[in-house]
């Protein structure tokens, strides 16, 4: 299994959460960075996670302009791979954001169907994003989510469709499948329903990734992204801990 760490800006300017200045905000992430880095992950999310409230599909020009700036003066390994995950659902500033910093693949929420959420009926753009995709200067990958956390799926949903669904006809290239919230434990027969249907390398692991749980974990799915757990004290709001990124890194290496 890959492991992927998360990067969680604080508000940007633009974003009604903002009270830090641009250059404070890129010099949390940075350590961030290289927390990370030093622990050994081999990819990078990098996502505007302390613009909440988050507005469901069209981000600010400010908060466009800030977050891409953020990104072009971070210092990242070359190494490593880089995706942009822009909150709520957001996906063609993501692609925007991506192609500007040289960034390898966005993560988008919901690429297909309609979710609830907390932003409202959030319906899937494939099509659009996959025009978009066409015309950018380099090949980006959109790692999708299913039944992404922090909504719900219409009823009579079946995971193991929509999976599918992402990977056959709404040009995804990478399914990922989560727990209910930030944080929170995927439940593994869901991850063992999508293993069937999605092709190797394909899978990866959204959320709840933990040193006593990722042994497992790693048996079934390709690529983990963890963000909580490597925290001090596994506290979403605190820093990236080198100890922690490296105790679950060195575990499945």
């Amino acid at each position: 299994m890959k492991i992927f760490g998360v990067i969680h800006l604080k508000g940007l300017p633009g974003s009604t959460s903002n009270n830090l200045p641009l250059d404070e905000i890129i010099h949390l992430a940075q350590n961030d960075i290289e927390a990370l880095t030093k622990g050994g992950v081999q990819g990078l999310i990098i996502e505007n996670f302390g613009d909440a409230p988050f507005v469901k599909d069209n981000l600010s020009k400010r908060s466009l302009v800030s977050f891409t700036t953020v990104v072009s003066k971070l210092n990242i390994d070359e190494h490593l791979k880089i995706g942009i995950n822009v909150l709520r659902n957001d996906g063609f500033s993501a692609l925007a954001i991506a192609e500007a910093t040289n960034a390898d693949f966005v993560r988008i929420n919901v690429l297909n169907n309609i979710m609830y959420t907390d932003q409202g009926i959030i319906e899937g753009k494939a099509y659009e994003i996959s025009q978009l995709r066409s015309t950018l200067s380099k090949n980006i990958e959109v790692f999708a989510d299913v039944f992404v956390k922090h909504a719900t799926p219409p009823y009579g949903s079946k995971i193991e469709n929509h999976a599918k669904e992402l990977v056959e006809r709404a040009g995804a290239d990478v399914v990922i499948v989560s727990g209910d919230g930030t944080g929170e434990e995927t439940d593994i027969s869901d991850l063992r329903k999508i293993r069937n249907v999605v092709p190797d390398g394909k899978l990866a692991i959204g959320s709840g990734l933990t040193i006593n749980n990722i042994e497992e974990f790693s048996k079934v799915s390709d690529i983990g992204i963890i963000g909580t757990d490597f925290k001090v004290d596994g506290v979403l709001d605190n820093p990236v801990e080198l100890k922690r990124v490296k105790d679950i890194v060195n575990k499945i290496s």
